[in-house]
């Protein structure tokens, strides 16, 4: 029993981890075409992307950048659950079961803070 919970948990984390990269991989993947500079992270919250613009770069790129991961991946969050729904019935699971789930893609489609205030100032 223990041994089942340390793994599931276990998973839970490494889903974690991996929708945060992806998340942080996104911001790379734009921010990389109109800045001049961008550098991938670790530190100890987590992964992030610095981006350095010109003065005169878009803000129109800049803040797509800031937002990249919504626009990227809440479109394929919604077709594989679209899809799975049409293939297999909704699972009955308890709250927890769901936020194990939920949590994850949250991570991956949801902006940050930081992210939302990046968009925001992109003129300043």
């Amino acid at each position: 029993m223990l041994h089942d919970t340390v793994l599931v948990f276990g998973v839970y984390l490494i889903a974690c981890g991996v929708a945060w990269v992806f998340h942080e991989s996104a911001h790379y993947a734009i921010h990389s075409l109109y800045a001049e500079s961008v550098s991938f992270g670790v530190n100890r919250r987590g992964p992030y992307v610095d981006a350095v613009y010109d003065s005169n770069a878009p803000t129109l790129a800049i803040r797509v950048g800031s937002v990249a991961p919504t626009l990227l991946y809440t479109p394929l969050v919604a077709l594989g659950i679209a899809g799975y729904l049409s293939a297999y019935p909704l699972p009955q699971l308890d709250p927890v079961g769901w936020s194990l789930i939920a949590v994850p893609l949250a991570i991956l489609t949801i902006p940050t803070g930081t992210d939302i205030q990046a968009c925001l100032e992109a003129t300043q």
